[in-house]
């Protein structure tokens, strides 16, 4: 039997009673529905309210929709059979039918004339008769209707779920706007039914069943009932996507100047590239048909690399000589969705770019961090609000404006010029209830003081000597159910202190010249680069207000202090402006290391302006160390390999590594417990001390 909330319409657009008018107008604007159901707080119904009526102009903006509503006589239930719509009396007028619980709450409504009495039975026939053919309950069906227009006058849930569109915005939209291929226009027009008909929505193929609906004799609407059948087709489709990602890797892997192999965890060699067949002498046909020993053997690729990783499922990095060259050998565990090891990737690099290696893994990571906490924390607000936080420092900060977004204490900011004490502000309101409300900022030190007062609490019509005739709303009432943000809070004058003390008290304010206090509903964040505290003991800033707003001290620490977010930084904004600029600037690994070593006393805001001063002025697409010395005044760091270093890069190498060997042949009493100690092969072990003269060694 098919019920009522088999065809109702779910999560229509509603209003609470206690909405304004204005608010009205605008869920009428964005919908096609003549009229909305009205519920009371706790999700009963409280009435139906029209849209010629909110529409009248003599109606105030910010008078109450309950008092505009009218009673719906006819009431249905989501668990009546849809036969009892043929029951209702239902008038020209009515444009839908809520759907209630049993509970009285509203779970729907059945916009009018979506299911029209005199068709209703022919439309179940249909609905019978697709269940029949296909032996399937008509419950899991989607349905579409459409009148003689052509226009959307019903579309379930089911349907929901297949597209992915949401009935309360496709109602009242032609057909074709919103599923190009569903023919059903073509049914009303011409009358004919078409049965297991194939049709596309975006990515879902569907069967789709198409019946015209007559009144009369006459063609009053279509139907289209159907399926999705796409599994199938997208099965077949994956395939070729893999075989095509198949590709695309074998691409990528020999485009990388690195040796790469990829093992299993039997040690199976599974890829490789052309850079490891120039490194280790051996074709790929040698590679592949071998265990990961084998290269052990042949390519002095050191055995902890593979067998190491595999027992403590942790990476591991080495210096390893192969062929006459130093190599960093590097080499990391692959785990499925379930924690189990299931291959190790060896990667194999030329140490004479360690420094470029490094600071691309230091991306590497961090874009990592940044793509798991987005997956992990539900597309966290760390990017909507333009917070970017890798340090232990700065998440704390992150999470604790995140918690106290949840009430409505007030909260002060603290932390030096330029640290983004705007962009914490902007995020607790954006994570807070009040986010569809305004957002008010003020800088209490950028407006003059006798500015100040008018601007903050606005004024009356004739308040002083050229004062606008109908007066001013200020910025608190402006921010009535949002979120007032007093930025520089330490500026603000000790008269205008008690004024807000006052207003933060009463939860009311008063316009300058005016004799009527009026109720005001918001949340105030303050901020300062200044000491507060050290102001109150030198009578410069009320300490009853400073209580006020210290209610949640949140202290953002300055940039020198948490180097770890500059890398991060550095790329949001290397992001933005390229986007902004329809550009494709990249950073040498060279300025990167001078960016990290400088203090930036100007912090975020300083970084960020070298970002973009230095993606506007560079002549090509890496910014390199050149441009940072012509277009700012950042210390440059040497480049630790120059002949200005007091040893060059192979030299300490070279003297760490004679360190190792010597104290390894102290502790150990063979060269292959050597090797075992040192991660690397006894072959390689022998060689090494034969470089540094280290003899008289003990059988091995």
């Amino acid at each position: 039997m098919i019920l009522i909330k088999d065809l109702m319409l779910h999560n229509p657009p509603f209003l609470y009673v206690n909405n304004k008018v204005s608010h009205a107008r605008l869920i009428f604007g964005n919908s096609k529905l003549s009229s909305i159901p009205v519920i009371y707080k706790n999700g009963a119904l409280a009435g139906i309210l029209d849209k010629n009526i909110v529409q009248q102009e003599h109606l105030s903006p910010l008078s109450q929709v309950g008092n505009y509503i009218y009673t719906c006589e006819s009431l249905i239930y989501e668990n009546d059979p849809v036969a009892v719509i043929s029951t209702l009396s239902i008038d020209a007028k009515t444009a839908i039918l809520p759907v209630l619980s049993r509970e009285g709450k509203l779970m729907g409504i059945i916009p009018l004339p979506m299911v029209l009495k005199d068709i209703l039975d022919e439309f179940i026939k249909c609905l019978e008769l697709v269940a029949v053919h296909y032996d399937k309950d008509p419950r899991t069906y989607g349905i579409i209707i459409v009148n003689d227009d052509g226009e959307i006058v019903y579309f379930n849930g089911n349907t929901e779920k297949i597209t992915g569109l949401h009935g309360k915005e496709v109602f009242g939209i032609h057909v074709n706007k919103v599923l190009y291929d569903s023919k059903l226009h073509e049914v009303v027009k011409k009358g004919k039914t078409h049965l297991s008909a194939r049709m596309n929505a975006d990515n879902v193929v569907l069967c789709t069943n198409r019946f015209p609906l007559h009144k009369d004799g006459v063609i009053v609407a279509a139907v289209g009932i159907f399926e999705d059948i796409s599994e199938k087709e997208r099965l077949h489709e994956k395939l070729r996507s893999l075989r095509g990602l198949n590709l695309e890797m074998v691409g990528i892997l020999e485009s990388i100047n690195d040796g790469i192999i990829l093992a299993d965890n039997n040690g199976s060699i599974l890829r490789t590239n052309s850079a490891f067949e120039a490194i280790s002498g051996l074709s790929a046909s040698q590679i592949l048909s071998n265990n990961y020993d084998y290269l052990v053997e042949h390519a002095n690729l050191p055995a902890m690399a593979f067998w190491g990783v595999l027992e403590k499922k942790r990476p591991f990095h080495v210096l390893e000589h192969i062929n006459g060259r130093d190599f960093m050998v590097a080499s990391r565990p692959v785990f499925d969705t379930d924690g189990q090891l299931l291959k190790v990737i060896v990667f194999i690099k030329d140490i004479y770019h360690l420094n470029e290696m490094i600071l691309n893994l230091q991306l590497t990571q961090e874009l990592a961090t940044r793509y798991y906490n987005d997956r992990d924390i539900e597309h966290s607000q760390y990017e909507r609000d333009d917070m970017v936080a890798s340090s232990k420092a700065m998440k704390r900060v992150v999470s604790l404006a995140h918690k106290v977004a949840k009430v409505d204490s007030n909260i002060l900011i603290t932390g030096e010029t330029g640290v983004g004490k705007e962009v914490v502000a902007r995020s607790v309101h954006n994570c807070s209830h009040r986010m569809d409300g305004p957002f008010i900022k003020l800088n209490c030190g950028a407006i003059p003081e006798h500015l100040l007062e008018s601007e903050l609490f606005g004024y009356e019509s004739g308040a002083f000597t050229g004062a606008k005739k109908e007066g001013k709303i200020g910025l608190i009432e402006l921010s009535d159910c949002g979120t007032l943000f007093l930025d520089e809070v330490a500026d603000l004058p000790v008269a205008l202190q008690v004024k807000l003390l006052r207003v933060l008290q009463e939860r009311e304010v008063m316009r300058v010249g005016g004799t009527k206090s009026k109720k005001v509903d918001f949340r105030l964040i303050a901020a300062t680069n200044k000491d507060l505290e050290q102001m109150v003991k030198e009578q410069n800033f009320r300490e009853d207000l400073f209580y006020r707003l210290n209610v949640v001290p949140v202290i953002i620490p300055p940039l020198r202090e948490r180097k770890e977010d500059i890398i991060p930084l550095v790329l949001f904004f290397l992001n933005k402006f390229n986007k902004k600029y329809n550009l494709g600037k990249k950073i040498s690994p060279e300025v990167i290391q001078s960016l990290l070593k400088y203090d930036w006393p100007g912090n975020i805001r300083e970084l960020e302006n070298t970002i973009e001063r230095l993606i506007v002025t560079s002549d090509s697409n890496l910014i390199q160390i050149e441009e940072m010395k012509q277009n700012t005044s950042i210390n440059i760091v040497p480049n630790i390999d120059t002949a200005n270093s007091p040893k060059a890069l192979g030299d300490l190498l070279e003297e760490t590594e004679r360190n190792l060997i010597c104290q390894a042949f102290k502790n150990c009493k063979t060269t292959r417990e050597m090797a075992d100690t040192l991660g690397i092969s006894q072959s390689a072990v022998v060689k090494k001390m034969k470089k540094y003269g280290i003899s008289k060694v003990a059988n091995g």
